[in-house]
């Protein structure tokens, strides 16, 4: 459809510029008390200009410049248009309303359709937070922005009843009276009851709505014909009552159309008196589908509730310091304890105890950033550890807020990912770090670091006399010499063979000195004679080269030690 097309169809509303109206406005509120979101509006999309038939949350605008609504885009489908983080989208990021007063972050809008198919505007819903709608309110949107394009077309209908009328007969006046009530109380259908003759009078709006013909002349007995009994019952009970004192009448019944179909009215009313007599007046509007989206709403908080007793996933909530406030089956499961045990219970009871400090800042991460994600170590009912990764969020509209929490139970990859990662840099023999891990230990240090290198004295000849079980042995016995009076972040790795290191952090010559002496002074409780030599790592040498210094020293001493021996 083109521009022009569309824009014809929003001018023959007649809706541009008027005042504002309560069924408008209760739409509006009904999107904003759905969603939570800050700022609701009906926006039509009117040449250069985006004009608010309604809205809530602004303070005293009526329109934006079309070039930077988002209502734009969204009118270009039929399906709802949600913008999670508009910094994120490019068509959004430097918009003005993003970067600057209101900073939308979030926007949701379901265009307003008209029967014909033009596209006229959105109802649609800001945020200044980042955040997802969930599939049932982006649903009940939908359906409320086709009543708002419903409730415009019957408006217009309404509006040229009302020209058309001024051009009858003086006699038609008192039904032009009748029309504008009826178009002050609800602008659907009217309805008007006499009662000193018991008359009823139908709109034609009124008609459509119980599926008669326009020249359908309705008795009361008619009318009571298309409500089930326990309506019917209201309806009476509500009319009496409005004809004895004046209580106004509101009820959501189920009807009958005259064809069967079976649906939802909305109809209210009020007692008149003037001088041509008392009556009771009032509109009626089909809410089925608002009755509808209702309904599909309700089905969807019964399906959150059925996931979270059936899902594999963990599902729980807690308070903002940490006190658990429900738990779902499978996390009650996964931690070996009764869900009666957890409910009340601090977080901090059941994470051990070396990660208490870890706690504190996890919740207040959740405060600062309204979610977060990661891997938190948890400890079931028989000790053992469970790996949990979550991603959690605050729900800040719920009063007092929590947070609600999902997460995986990991525990069994975790382990798996620990064990190959002692293969991938540990000796599967000495049980010592290996040289693969060595270039990463070098490559952390943010000083200096050192190193002693040591070679086993005639370890070939242990393998070939003693068999290798023995010769492993010795390696084995070796390492735990080596690493009896190591320091904090000091660690022991076989370079291969009968070659090994120590690798010492932050070393000064003075601590390299001391281990070497050290090792010389216990060489008798070594299960073999060695040879060693130090080094010190110099600005922007390699690891190998720091090695092969520390080798040229093990080679000159054990020169010396053989030339002095013999």
């Amino acid at each position: 459809m083109t521009e022009s097309a569309r824009q014809a169809a929003l001018d023959s509303l007649r809706i541009l510029d008027s005042d504002p109206e309560p069924f408008f406005d209760a739409l509006t509120r009904a999107a904003h008390a759905l969603t939570g979101m800050p700022v609701a509006m009906i926006s039509l999309i009117d040449g250069e200009r985006q004009w608010f038939k309604a809205q809530v949350g602004l303070d005293v605008a009526t329109e934006t410049a079309r070039d930077i609504s988002f209502c734009t885009w969204a009118i270009q489908s039929d399906m709802v248009l949600e913008v999670e983080d508009a910094r994120d989208d490019p068509r959004f990021a430097d918009n003005p309303i993003v970067v600057g007063p209101p900073y939308v972050r979030h926007y949701l809008g379901a265009p307003i359709r008209l029967e014909g198919g033009s596209r006229i505007g959105t109802l649609c819903l800001l945020n200044p937070e980042p955040g997802r709608a969930s599939l049932g309110q982006r649903e009940a949107l939908a359906w409320l922005a086709r009543v708002a394009a419903i409730g415009m077309e019957q408006r217009a209908s309404l509006l040229n009843r009302i020209a058309e009328s001024n051009r009858l007969h003086h006699q038609l006046q008192r039904s032009q009276r009748f029309l504008e009530r009826t178009n002050t109380l609800a602008k659907v259908g009217g309805w008007e009851l006499a009662l000193d003759t018991r008359i009823l009078d139908w709109t034609r709006e009124t008609r459509l709505i119980h599926g008669v013909a326009e020249e359908f002349d309705p008795s009361l007995d008619a009318a009571w014909a298309f409500y089930p009994d326990a309506s019917r019952a209201l309806l009476q009970d509500a009319i009496a009552s409005c004809a004895a004192d004046g209580t106004p009448i509101d009820l959501t019944v189920k009807a009958t159309k005259a064809g069967g179909e079976r649906s939802w009215v909305h109809i209210v009313g009020q007692r008149v008196d003037d001088a041509t007599g008392t009556r009771l007046i009032g509109a009626i509007q089909d809410v089925t589908e608002q009755r509808t989206a209702s309904d599909a709403l309700a089905h969807s908080e019964a399906r959150y509730r059925r996931l979270f007793q059936h899902s594999l996933g963990l599902i729980c909530t807690h308070t903002l310091d940490g006190v658990i406030t429900s738990v779902n089956p499978a996390a009650s499961l996964s931690l070996g304890r009764p869900e009666a045990e957890l409910l009340g219970r601090s977080l901090g009871e059941i994470i051990p105890v070396e990660k208490q400090p870890h706690l504190q800042h996890y919740l207040q991460r959740v405060v600062e950033n309204q979610s977060d994600s990661g891997l938190m170590e948890l400890v079931a009912e028989d000790g053992s550890k469970r790996y949990w990764a979550y991603h959690n969020v605050l729900d800040t509209e719920a009063d007092p807020p929590y947070v609600l929490g999902h997460a995986q139970d990991i525990t069994t990859q975790h382990l798996q990912e620990r064990q190959l990662l002692e293969l991938a840099i540990r000796d599967p023999l000495t049980r010592a770090f290996n040289r693969r891990y060595l270039s990463e230990l070098a490559g952390n240090q943010l000083d200096a670091w050192g190193c002693l290198v040591f070679d086993l004295d005639h370890f070939k000849e242990i393998n070939d006399t003693q068999g290798h079980a023995h010769g492993d042995a010795v390696l084995v016995e070796f390492v735990a010499f080596l690493s009896a009076p190591l320091d904090e972040g000091e660690v022991v790795v076989r370079l291969g063979g009968d070659e090994f290191l120590v690798f010492v952090p932050g070393a000064t010559l003075g601590r390299l000195q001391a281990l070497e002496a050290g090792y010389q002074q216990r060489a008798h409780l070594a299960p073999i004679r060695f040879s060693g030599g130090c080094a010190i790592n110099r600005a922007s040498e390699a690891v190998a080269d720091t090695i092969n210094r520390a080798d040229m020293k093990l080679y000159e001493r054990r020169r010396r030690e053989r030339r002095a021996g013999g």
